[in-house]
């Protein structure tokens, strides 16, 4: 009878653990005020070391549910939706770089995060340049930059080497024609709505900056992850991007575009790993 009491207690125990194992690795949705009185939204998945995402332009924490799916047995996925992203507010003002890079460590401190892997896709890595030169690299242990160039309009007085090597292109590139959503522009400007306004102004302020001076100033261990399909698919650029960051590392998902993260999950998440934990 004492057996069976002690086999039943074990198996309970077990079921627990189980449990428990399974309830870490549900989605939880937190949200924060800001220090100038936003309130945002973070979603939070998975167990293990912490992983944070930058996400792009127009892109907010649904837009990974792949990784989640992959790497959510690994890491507690933190991912931050921006301001007038996914389901954080949508306030007239703060939509600038350097204030998304704000409300990131604003995030990361709210959340208790002493030290996180970090993944940047897009314009999330000029939120994670801001922040490196804001808030400094000692709380990031990794950094994947994925698939952005420093620059992506163009000094009259670059060569066509220079052009490819710091954007990805030859073309020429001036500020108010570059990288243009073809519904915020053309002849109905004053048509557009509050949200079509905001993101005409953070489009704006990520492509105005020039970023080259902040690569050399990485310390942290990067992994260059480029699309070989991409907007950015230049080995000029790619290279240079590798020398100017020492000790860094290239890889190339061949077959990916630009949100290579989602159309090849299985290529991403295993690259993720193997940077980040050194497993396959």
């Amino acid at each position: 009878m004492k057996e069976i009491k002690l086999f039943t207690l074990a198996m309970l125990l077990l079921f627990a653990a189980k449990s428990y194992g399974q309830n870490s690795q549900l989605t939880s949705d937190q949200y924060f005020m800001t220090s100038d009185e936003v309130k945002l939204h973070y979603r939070v998945e998975g167990s293990g070391p912490v992983l944070v995402i930058f996400p792009g332009l127009g892109q907010s924490s649904s837009n990974f549910n792949e990784v989640y799916e992959g790497l959510k047995p690994y890491f507690t996925i933190y991912t931050l939706d921006y301001r007038w992203h996914g389901q954080s507010d949508d306030p007239e003002y703060g939509v600038h770089i350097s204030r998304f890079a704000m409300d990131a460590k604003e995030m990361i401190d709210k959340a208790g995060i002493d030290e996180f892997y970090l993944f940047a896709h897009s314009m999330g890595n000029t939120v994670a340049w801001n922040y490196f030169s804001l808030f400094g690299q000692d709380k990031v242990k990794k950094y994947i930059l994925g698939d952005e160039a420093p620059a992506l309009i163009t000094d009259p007085t670059w060569t066509d080497v220079e052009r490819e090597s710091y954007t990805g292109s030859k073309e020429m590139r001036e500020l108010w024609t570059a990288f243009r959503f073809p519904s915020l522009i053309g002849e109905q400007k004053e048509n557009k709505t509050t949200r079509e306004k905001m993101m005409v102004r953070l489009l704006t302020t990520h492509i105005a900056n020039d970023w080259r001076d902040i690569l050399p100033t990485i310390k942290v261990p990067t992994l260059i992850l480029m699309g070989g399909k991409s907007h950015f698919a230049s080995p000029l650029l790619w290279n240079w991007m590798n020398e100017t960051i020492k000790g860094s590392q290239l890889e190339i998902i061949e077959e990916g575009g630009h949100g290579y993260y989602s159309s090849h999950p299985e290529i991403f998440n295993r690259l993720v790993k193997t940077y980040f934990l050194d497993k396959d």
